[in-house]
């Protein structure tokens, strides 16, 4: 008979480090600590749960992976950010992200969004791209700004919808929010802002015409400016 026993050692273990994580946790988010603040040292927490070195030194990894701690060497383990309960994490990284590492991941997504567009935008893709289009332009040349950053967000999101992956479109989502204050800061230094309008009926143009190359053209045309 084959002895199955090995396997079950390690689900064990794997509990204990979820035990020890939940502990963590509990003491991290307790309240007694605020971002800054330097956990007991190892040996009193390894007293404290009842735990060994190597999983107590596991559970801390999972929590500085999470962005929560942060272990150096000779200098302990201390509390990087108090917000990991909050689902918002992710906007909040990208609200505090280099805009140049902005501009970096931007420009992947909206090349693969731009090149599904081109081969599977509908009709219904193309009217409400337009639409878009046009609401921002027609902000644009009347002065209202605030609708002209939400139009040119929309418009971008459209072409993210038309690319008919909702990964693609969940992540571009994601970004809106630093796009838009991103956008809306060049608009306060009106004169740096450079008038694109014509690059963004050229890429519509691409996506109608299903030209692939000519639409990624001016998705890095669109970015450099």
């Amino acid at each position: 008979m084959t002895n199955h026993s090995s396997s079950f050692s390690k689900v064990t273990g794997r509990k204990l480090t979820d035990e020890i994580i939940e502990q963590l946790k509990n003491k991290i988010f307790s309240g007694v600590f605020k971002v800054g603040d330097r956990l007991p040292p190892e040996p009193q927490l390894m007293e404290e749960f009842s735990v060994g070195r190597s999983t107590l030194r596991e559970a801390i990894k999972v929590l500085v992976h999470a962005g929560i701690l942060e272990v150096k060497q000779g200098r302990g383990t201390r509390i990087i950010s108090l917000d990991w309960a909050n689902e918002t994490s992710f906007d909040q990284q990208l609200r505090q992200a280099d805009t140049n590492d902005i501009y970096e991941a931007r420009a992947m997504l909206d090349q693969e969004i731009v090149k599904l567009a081109v081969k599977r935008r509908t009709q219904e893709d193309l009217l409400h791209i337009k639409s878009w289009l046009d609401k921002r332009y027609h902000a644009l040349q009347n002065g209202n700004y605030a609708t002209y950053v939400e139009a040119d967000i929309e418009f971008h999101l459209a072409i993210a919808k038309a690319s008919h992956n909702k990964v693609l479109l969940d992540l571009y989502q994601s970004f809106t929010p630093v796009l838009t204050k991103i956008l809306s800061n060049f608009l306060l230094h009106q004169k740096n802002y450079r008038d694109n309008s014509v690059i963004h009926q050229q890429l519509f143009d691409a996506i109608l015409n299903q030209e692939e190359e000519k639409a990624l053209q001016c998705v890095q045309k669109n970015l450099e400016l």
